[in-house]
């Protein structure tokens, strides 16, 4: 099941401090569908998801005693997972209800690691099918040191990588990378590497 880090709470309930009221309360069951783990946030309170797994929480709507209270909130769900682009996103939650929020992928992804004894200054990726690669993915103060690794998140579609390495800034390029929604590729770069099918993975993230 998912986690999430607030104590060894799994179920979160504010009860109501006067005797005469009736709370008001929903569940929100967030279900992870993506093919990667998810981390992130909801309710404000940090959560980690596993593939098929889901995490219920029980939210404080209001309070009524002689007069009606409110009967629905709103919930921010917040994160990001190897396979689903970083979002925000409102939830609402109604009284005396189950709402199911399910996350699902709606990117591919490439974790590329340096395997060089030279450091990476930059990686670019462009389509196959386009002329120009784009803007490094890494700041101008960052960079891939030997046996470290970079999520690259893209499209659906083929993909090349241009990379930049080495005090001399010696370019090497990984062409003909097809990419699918949910799909991990592992590669583990040097110079001269040619991307083969066997780089794509199932692996959960660890």
């Amino acid at each position: 099941m998912g986690r999430i880090r607030f104590g060894a709470l799994l179920v979160f309930f504010v009860a109501a401090g006067i005797s005469s009221g009736c709370s008001q309360d929903g569940d929100l069951v967030v279900k992870n569908d993506c093919q990667t783990e998810f981390e992130g946030y909801v309710d404000d309170q940090f959560v980690e998801i596993a593939p098929g797994d889901e995490v219920t929480m029980n939210v404080y709507i209001g309070k009524r005693a002689l007069v009606v209270g409110p009967t629905d909130i709103d919930v921010e769900i917040s994160g990001s997972a190897w396979t689903k682009k970083p979002f925000v996103e409102s939830v609402t939650i109604q009284s005396e209800e189950k709402t199911v929020y399910s996350l699902v992928d709606d990117v591919g992804a490439v974790i590329f690691q340096n395997a060089h004894s030279l450091q990476i200054n930059e990686i670019s990726v462009k389509q196959c099918d386009s002329l120009q690669f784009g803007e490094s993915l890494l700041s101008k103060t960052q960079v891939l040191s030997p046996g470290t690794a970079k999520l690259i998140q893209l499209e659906e579609g083929c993909w090349d990588i241009l990379v930049n390495y080495g005090r001399e800034q010696l370019l090497d390029t990984v062409t003909g990378i097809p990419d699918a929604i949910g799909q991990v590729i592992r590669i583990s770069w040097v110079p001269g590497y040619v991307y083969t099918p066997a780089a794509r993975s199932l692996e959960l993230p660890r």
